[in-house]
């Protein structure tokens, strides 16, 4: 079942991407394009040693998305690369369902060419759309300068920090949490 049709978008570096509904079959290309970006970010909480998932379990993941209709997971792919993601994880509580959270990663090649806002913009236009949510959210570092201006110019609404929150070796990062109503 398809939750949004693609998307082709030309971006500052001149380059054609198609921003599309994750399916099943990107599992590997998906799971290698995670793993290459995480050790390119300082803003992504997570050490490459962190990531385990076999294809397998990549799949089951991106079935979570296409089963759960408060949640969504796009790629955004160039020549048949993937090159990024952005992923609106609903909640499954019940007095939460209306919020969803907000993931994204991308290749550091591909990074300040506009895929960012591309992403976010095709999940906020989905969102609006979308039946159940009401609320979307994300944490991020609050020396992450690229991260805070995108969500700022998105819309997103700053709503409070927590001080010391991220921890690598003996240097400590607030998170900021942002939230953006849709509809």
């Amino acid at each position: 079942m398809n939750k949004t049709e693609p998307k082709h978008i030309e971006l500052k570096n001149n380059k054609k991407v198609c921003i599309r509904q994750a399916e099943i079959k990107d599992a590997e290309l998906l799971l290698e394009c995670i793993k290459t970006y995480i050790p390119q970010s300082n803003y992504i909480p997570k050490y490459e040693n962190e990531i385990t998932l076999s294809i397998e379990q990549e799949e089951e993941w991106i079935n979570y998305f296409l089963q759960n209709d408060n949640s969504l997971l796009l790629v955004a792919e160039y020549e048949n690369i993937i090159i990024g993601n952005i992923d609106l994880t609903g909640s499954r509580r019940k007095v939460m369902e209306h919020t969803a959270v907000v993931g994204m990663g991308m290749l550091k090649e591909w990074r300040n060419v506009g895929l960012g806002t591309a992403l976010l913009h095709t999940a906020i236009e989905w969102a609006n759309k979308n039946p159940i949510l009401e609320l979307i959210w994300l944490q991020v570092y609050t020396d992450n300068k690229l991260g805070l201006n995108l969500y700022r110019k998105m819309g997103f609404e700053e709503n409070g920090i927590i001080k010391n929150f991220f921890k690598y070796e003996n240097d400590y990062f607030d998170n900021l949490t942002m939230t953006k109503k849709v509809k």
